[in-house]
């Protein structure tokens, strides 16, 4: 599964954009948060865990850490 992290700046929007994201075909809205926060950062940090675990085990040779972080920032 791959996520998709959007920032909205205009909170006015957020019942039309879920509207029109629960449309389509294999989207689900998991959660919706109000600022970006510490908890919001360690999710994050846990999901790429979870990945790099999930990618072991299936033998997959995984990417350098530098690569790895800078895919967590994007």
């Amino acid at each position: 599964m791959t996520q998709l992290i959007l920032n909205i700046e205009n909170p006015d929007i957020l019942p039309s954009l879920r509207k029109v994201l629960g449309e389509l075909k294999g989207v689900s809205i998991a959660q919706s948060v109000s600022d970006t926060s510490d908890d919001m950062i360690l999710k994050s940090i846990e999901t790429a865990y979870e990945e790099v675990r999930s990618a072991r085990k299936q033998g997959k040779r995984l990417e350098q850490l530098d690569e790895l972080i800078a895919e967590l920032k994007a």
